[in-house]
């Protein structure tokens, strides 16, 4: 049998066998629920928000009252949002305040709105709720003196006060593209491990009641190990997708905050580095549950591979902070910690093509190296039971 045949026989198994269990749909359940309450249950519980504004200049102080007006007009005495209004000398106190976290926000001059971050649950709501006074005063003073249709629409169509950041002048890309830095590095993390997980368990299990033994007698080692990668990748991929799809179109309807358009490319990066992160550790991963014959070792077996992904993560937030540092160039050439670095580099424009190109090189060749040495340790280990092997043992009983 043809290499692809096998290859794909292998891919559809793991997709029936795992698709149809029931411990990947009530994990694929379970995962969406916990992310859905994770979103709504912070409206949910929460009475009334409680925003504090810093003014600085003139032409404020009728935009916050219209805007205390419009957030309160439904609102129960009990549920009305509070509002703690400050007058500051300089845009200089305002920063101050900001950064010490005293003010959510600062309005300058009835122009332009001031902000800790691009991205914040309370910043970003208060932002949107002074726009639209904004954009409320704009029309009335519009129909007040007769203006014309076509100005009422670019007032609606764009926002009238500036935004800016204590980190400079902040815009809707900068914003989404600030969301995936920090939203895709999570998932990264999460996802690489539990489906990585899935690889090494899949493996342990087989060994442990000798299904591996039938399956070796008609499928190559290397194919088994390289279709349970395949098969389970896209099962990962599709329930990270179902989730993320789920989370957004949650976010959306309950309106929790404001979702900015998210820049494809960015997208399209974080997925291209979901798929050769997960291909690094699955392969990995599907080793090291060759080495151990029963499940209760399966954890000891993976401990190596989880602690240089641990260290890759929080090292990460180390490359948010420095984007151009020395330590996130670095990353970005080592295999095992680009996935978690690259696509935040890049998400955060922080990256060149040339260096793009060479991490995503760098990480194919990887992928190809470890594929064969996973392979013979996979070879080496599948039929070796007892005690736990060592990575040398297995390579060396191998007959690859």
């Amino acid at each position: 049998m043809k290499t692809s045949s096998t290859l794909r026989l292998v891919v559809m198994r793991e997709l029936r066998e795992r698709g149809r269990s029931a411990a990947y749909i009530a994990s694929t359940i379970i995962t969406t629920v916990l992310i859905l309450l994770a979103i709504l249950l912070p409206t949910l519980l929460s009475g009334s928000t409680d925003y504090s504004i810093g003014m600085v200049g003139t032409g404020n102080q009728e935009i916050v009252d219209l805007a205390i007006d419009i957030e309160n007009t439904d609102a129960e005495p009990d549920q009305e949002t509070q509002f703690s209004v400050t007058t500051l000398e300089s845009v200089e106190a305002a920063e101050e305040a900001l950064s010490s976290e005293e003010i959510d926000a600062a309005l300058v001059n009835g122009s332009e709105i001031l902000l800790r971050s691009a991205s914040g649950a309370s910043g970003d709501d208060l932002s949107g709720l002074l726009q639209y006074a904004a954009s409320t005063l704009e029309i009335d003073r519009l129909v007040a003196t007769a203006g014309s249709d076509a100005d009422v629409v670019d007032i609606l169509a764009g926002e009238p006060l500036g935004l800016r950041t204590l980190e400079g002048v902040a815009s809707e890309e900068n914003q989404a593209r600030t969301v995936i830095a920090y939203g895709g590095l999570m998932l990264m993390y999460i996802a690489v491990l539990s489906y990585g997980a899935w690889t090494l368990t899949g493996v342990t299990e087989e060994k442990s009641n000798r299904v591996v033994e039938v399956l070796l007698a008609t499928v190559k080692p290397w194919q088994l190990l390289a279709g349970k990668v395949i098969g389970i990748g896209a099962l990962g991929l599709a329930q990270f997708v179902f989730t993320a799809v789920a989370a957004l179109v949650t976010l959306r309807v309950a309106g929790t905050f404001d979702l900015p358009a998210f820049p494809t490319d960015s997208l399209v990066m974080l997925i291209l580095w979901f798929l050769l992160g997960f291909a690094m550790y699955s392969l990995l991963f599907g080793a090291a549950g060759s080495l151990v014959s029963r499940m209760e070792d399966a954890q000891s077996a993976s401990t190596p591979l989880t602690l240089v992904a641990l260290v890759g993560f929080f090292m990460s937030f180390l490359v948010l902070d420095d984007p151009d540092g020395v330590l996130a160039i670095v990353m970005t050439y080592v295999p095992l910690t680009a996935p978690f670095v690259v696509p935040v580099r890049f998400a955060l424009e922080s990256i060149s093509m040339v260096a793009l190109i060479g991490s995503v090189v760098v990480a194919i060749g990887f992928i190809i190296g470890t594929t064969f040495l996973a392979g013979r340790v996979y070879a080496g280990g599948l039929l070796q039971f007892g005690s736990k092997l060592k990575w040398r043992e297995a390579l060396q009983s191998s007959d690859l």
